[in-house]
């Protein structure tokens, strides 16, 4: 009995070792810029794009423990939406020979990139060019994924953590008067506090390659709108890539994942004069200069912990993809009201600020999308794992920190890296205590309150899973 034990313990530990040494990674960019003239999606109003500012791209990681391959993509764009999906799983599953369970596609939520799918608001020949790109934007997500795995070599894996400080802010705020209202003016004398604090955590993968350049993978979460206007940019995200591999060198490669951003905005209050400085420069016509800043912090910070990352071992790269119930946000008879008298000319009316009259009357706005149900959606959850050490937590909406927060002190793996808007976009879900305090996000989430504490348990429930080999 005892030497069949031994037996078994030597052949588990020879097919860990085997399965350490077959651990590869590979990585492909390739530039995903539209044509002129497709609207840019991320405002109340319509814009069109109008030239070009910098490249959008799609970036893919494929991951290998010599039997499973994973791929992780990340794509400057404000979302990807279900529709758009239900096309491009099939395309990179037949592309690539990679199962729908370990296809991670992460949109940053740039707020200057193309629309994904045809909307009903847009003309005809814009839902044309919507189109014909998304066709295009789904042929470069399968490509890109057999590039990343044509470039696999032998790797090792690495991990490192710190905080990139006072870059994020909460934009969420209780009034003097006791309302909720998002970004009310940073010197707004009727702000009492902010409803929380930024996730400020930031989190480095290096794969250490063999006869090829390392890769990084950089995990941080804040909204990337610091530009506007109809010119394309990836932003931010896009800053921190570039500075990011120019400031390390030796052709590493740097994959950006956006974190738990639903309630969270970019460049907290700096002193006045650098505050001045930067926006001057905005407003002198070099639109960029916020987001080559908060980049370049980014950055930076992901660089200081670089030559300190700590080696993990590699092991088996699985993943789940799994669809879970949750309750619609359902209009209460006074929201229908509110929009009844906003359709009648009677906004003045309406007791919410600009925005929540916004939110609440657009045309494709929750209430008028849901005046008849359906009482429940299901979403989608994505879940990859390597080995015991490293998993990618992706939610298909724009989560608040406190949901990242969550998971990543309940997941079982020692680093879990949180990511908005992936395999899908299902628009803002705050956690469950935020959304019963009110304001524009929980006005305009399809979702319920209890939805937040749902969707922690969800991922988390996927996680153990994966860490238990089920």
């Amino acid at each position: 009995m005892r030497r069949s034990k031994i037996i078994m313990s030597v052949a588990v530990l020879s097919a860990c070792l085997a399965l350490h040494a077959e651990f590869k990674a590979g990585f492909s960019r390739l530039d995903v810029t539209p044509p002129l003239g497709i609207p840019i999606p991320g405002y109340f109003n319509m814009r069109i794009a109008d030239g070009v500012l910098d490249p959008l791209v799609i970036e893919c990681v494929a991951v290998s423990d010599g039997s499973n391959t994973a791929l992780i993509y990340s794509v400057d764009d404000l979302h990807l939406t279900n529709p758009f999906f239900e096309k491009a799983f099939p395309l990179i599953t037949k592309a690539t020979g990679v199962p729908r369970d370990r296809i991670y596609v992460h949109a940053t939520h740039t707020h200057t990139g193309a629309t994904d799918w045809p909307r009903k608001y847009y003309t005809k020949e814009q839902n044309r060019l919507v189109r014909v790109f998304a066709d295009v934007r789904m042929a470069k997500l399968a490509d890109a994924g057999r590039f990343a795995i044509a470039d696999m070599a032998p790797a090792k894996i690495a991990i490192g953590r710190t905080e990139c400080k006072d870059v994020s802010f909460i934009r969420r705020y209780r009034m003097k008067d006791g309302s909720v209202r998002t970004n009310p003016g940073m010197k707004n004398p009727d702000v009492d506090h902010p409803l929380g604090a930024p996730d400020e955590s930031l989190q480095v993968v290096r794969f250490k390659r063999d006869g090829a350049p390392d890769i990084a993978i950089v995990n941080f979460g804040t909204h990337p709108d610091t530009i506007g206007g109809t010119k394309y940019s990836a932003d931010w995200p896009g800053v921190v890539r570039k500075t990011f591999e120019n400031g390390i060198g030796g052709g590493v490669k740097c994959l950006f994942l956006n974190g738990a951003q639903g309630d969270v905005n970019h460049h907290k209050y700096m002193p006045e004069p650098a505050r001045d400085t930067l926006y001057a420069a905005r407003s002198n016509g070099r639109r960029t200069a916020i987001a080559e800043y908060m980049g370049r912090r980014v950055a930076g910070t992901a660089m200081s912990i670089w030559d300190l990352c700590e080696e993990v071992p590699a092991g088996a790269v699985r993943g789940v993809v799994a669809a879970h119930s949750m309750p619609a946000n359902v209009p209460t008879a006074d929201e229908l009201k509110w929009v009844e008298l906003f359709d009648a000319g009677r906004e003045k009316e309406i007791p919410l600020g600009h925005m929540e009259i916004k939110t609440l009357t657009g045309k494709s706005s929750r209430v008028r999308e849901l005046k008849n149900g359906p009482d429940h959606f299901d979403v989608l959850v994505s879940s990859v794992a390597i080995g015991d050490a490293i998993a990618f937590a992706g939610l298909p909406c724009e989560p608040f920190v406190d949901i990242g927060r969550d998971i990543k002190a309940q997941s079982p793996f020692r680093m879990t890296m949180v990511t908005c808007l992936t395999n899908g976009s299902e628009g803002y879900i705050p956690s469950t205590k935020a959304h019963s305090e009110g304001g524009y996000e929980g006005l305009s989430s399809r979702f319920s309150a209890p939805t937040g504490d749902a969707l922690v348990a969800a991922q988390v429930k996927q996680l153990k899973e994966l860490a238990t080999g089920k």
